[in-house]
């Protein structure tokens, strides 16, 4: 009998223990709700901690979800691995899937808040196929809208695009709005983006209805607010300048604007500034920029603060009052670079590298070069790792699906049977691609001969250009330069003074002749060489695509003409078009290699004008190398150079194109 007592007195201590910590839970998660911060992360976690004490309890779950949530809203990486963990717990005691679709969750935000965004992408996109597994398509859409605006950030944007249409695909059907908005915003940005305003708008105008079923005020307005600016931005990005200031001004007449909604009032004020700016009123451009800098001085706002600074420095320029363009173009560089805002960093550089002269120029353009190059390689690297992330696990689910249905085939025979069909189809699929490669490579061969073929006749050619040019020098050069010493002492001054006009036309000769050479200095170094022995304050020269590629890997050839065909049409749009700034695009496209060169000069009529001598051996050198020229221009309008070469010139010697 005292056995069943004290059993029963046991059994129920645990009950009310048991029941005295639910109470204690419910009472911390009541409590949290009505404070902020650290005591309402500590009166979670406390929630946590107990509900961890009750095994195999639901509560676990809750709390942890809870705990995590709020951690990550407080940037507190600790709690979100804490919640994290806990819910690993419990998926491994429990075996719910929701769980570990939340611990991933909670890993990617970890990441996100580190910065690591290839880790981020990873889990979010774990995550996502738990949820897949579970048919929660709610979940499935929220992760996939992290995802795109990760690749947002990353400017993967057709991933971006893939990723939210998927999205889309789950979400559209459950009417679940704030997500689907967001969807749509996410999407309109990727398209505008990716030049396509007119498809951005029409995601902006499906997000914008929507938002009138967001229950609170403020939210709903904000994300109106936000839609408008974007809407507008697609209509100055096609030209319809009227459309898009009706829409900015629209947005600053919301009732208390700036004290409301601060940033919102500096976005519509700073692109109706811009707006003015590309309309040539530079003057109201500039008081617009000023108090957008302004409002954004009082936020604390360096990163808003840095692009200002750069749309004013911009302004200025164009004002030609470069004293104030250069002063704003520094402040901006060192608050972009404060706040890593690389975008201004590099908008910044650019700027400066065309207010500065000499080496001071060169320095912020190197500058600008090299960080262009570093976000490049980091842009392509988190492409690849978004895309790998994808792929493996794509590719892991479909190994598991054929080990799923072999493993339900219990026909050995049949299995056999398709193993035999399967191998002779292989057999004769691989016979078919040897004979094709074969082929290919017979004809491949035949044509890359002909054109190595063809790059020594060139090589031979320079070589001969190369020993003329020294002669001239050396021999020719020199024996006027005695016969002119000569005909001084002579006193026959007239004659000795034609001489010397000769003498210095066989030297300007023989340096045209002459070849350039990139054993030493490479491509790249020459070109920003060559500019910066032109650039000036009234001459102004930007380069683009010179980083993109390895120009190393181009025959010298290739290269020198390059560089020749920069160098004359420099020389052209200095001293015959009179032109003031000169934008030289370097780009490889479909099997091709781009040079154009477009200047803002006194343009001619290219139907009468007769091309001079250097111009003449230009064109000969690019068509040795089957490549074209065009050169367009009219009276007035500046003249667009266009050479073209293809691209099986642009490979090493030792390479295959």
């Amino acid at each position: 009998m005292k056995k069943i007592l004290t059993f029963f007195l046991l059994l129920t201590t645990f009950f009310v223990c048991s029941q005295e910590q639910k109470d204690s839970i419910s009472f911390y998660l009541k409590n949290a709700k009505k404070v902020k911060g650290v005591t309402k992360l500590s009166y979670l976690k406390r929630a946590v901690i107990l509900s961890d004490d009750l095994k195999k309890d639901s509560l676990l779950k809750q709390t942890s979800m809870s705990y995590g949530k709020q951690s990550y809203f407080s940037k507190d990486t600790l709690g979100l691995t804490f919640s994290k963990n806990k819910l690993l717990k419990h998926y491994e005691l429990k075996k719910d899937s929701l769980s570990l679709a939340k611990a991933y969750h909670f890993a990617a935000l970890n990441h996100k808040i580190k910065n690591n965004l290839d880790s981020a992408f990873y889990y979010y996109h774990k995550s996502k196929n738990v949820s897949i597994a579970l048919k929660d398509s709610a979940e499935i859409g929220r992760r996939l809208l992290s995802m795109a605006i990760l690749q947002v950030k990353e400017l993967d944007f057709l991933g971006c695009e893939i990723t939210t249409v998927e999205g889309l695909k789950y979400v559209e059907p459950l009417k679940k709005y704030r997500t689907l908005s967001s969807l749509y915003q996410t999407l309109g940005n990727t398209l505008a983006s990716l030049k396509r305003p007119e498809e951005a708008r029409t995601y902006y105008y499906k997000a914008q209805n929507i938002v009138k079923y967001n229950k609170v005020k403020r939210k709903r307005e904000k994300k109106y607010l936000n839609l408008l600016s974007n809407i507008g931005m697609t209509y100055k990005d096609q030209g319809d300048y009227e459309k898009a200031v009706s829409l900015f001004e629209e947005g600053l007449h919301t009732d208390s604007l700036e004290i409301k909604y601060p940033k919102n009032y500096q976005s519509f004020l700073g692109n109706l500034s811009s707006i003015y700016f590309l309309q040539g009123d530079t003057k109201k451009a500039i008081e617009g920029y000023k108090i957008v800098l302004k409002s954004r001085k009082k936020l604390k706002n360096c990163y808003s603060e840095s692009f200002s600074h750069a749309f004013l420095a911009e302004a200025y320029i164009k004002n030609k009052n470069y004293i104030l363009a250069e002063k704003h173009a520094n402040i901006g560089l060192k608050l972009a670079r404060k706040v890593r805002n690389n975008k201004i960093v590099l908008e910044c550089l650019k700027l400066l590298s065309e207010l500065s002269k000499g080496q001071k120029s060169k320095k912020h353009l190197q500058q600008y070069i090299k960080l262009n190059d570093s976000l490049f390689e980091k842009e392509r690297r988190l492409k690849n790792q978004f895309a790998k992330i994808r792929y493996e696990t794509e590719k892991k689910e479909t190994e598991n699906k054929v080990l799923k249905t072999e493993n339900k085939s219990k026909q050995l025979e049949i299995v056999y049977h398709k193993q035999q069909q399967t191998i002779g189809k292989l057999a004769a699929a691989i016979g078919l691609l040897l004979f094709i490669s074969s082929v290919l490579f017979y004809f491949y061969r035949k044509r890359k001969l002909l054109y190595q073929a063809q790059l020594e006749r060139i090589t031979a050619r320079e070589d001969e250009r190369q020993q003329i040019a020294k002669s001239l020098h050396d021999e020719v050069a020199g024996d006027l330069s005695l016969l002119h010493q000569k005909l001084k002492k002579s006193n026959l001054l007239e004659e000795a003074k034609k001489l010397n006009a000769v003498k210095e036309n066989v030297r300007n000769l023989s340096h045209q002749l002459s070849s350039i050479s990139f054993n030493k200095v490479s491509f790249k170094d020459q070109i920003i060489n060559l500019i910066s022995d032109y650039f000036e304050i009234n001459f102004r020269i930007s380069v683009t695509g010179l980083k993109e590629h390895n120009w190393q890997e181009l025959n010298n050839a290739i290269n020198r003409l390059l560089y020749l065909s920069v160098r004359e049409t420099i020389q052209n749009c200095k001293k015959h078009a009179k032109a003031s700034k000169v934008i030289i695009t370097f780009a490889i496209h479909k099997n091709h290699v781009f040079l154009q060169i477009k200047d803002n000069g006194i343009g001619f009529d290219a139907n009468i004008n007769k091309k001079g001598i250097g111009l003449q051996n230009l064109q000969e050198r690019i068509e040795e190398l089957n490549g074209t020229l065009h050169i367009k221009s009219e009276v007035g309008t500046g003249t667009l150079t266009s050479i073209q070469i293809p691209l099986n010139a642009w490979t090493n010697k030792n390479t295959l194109s």
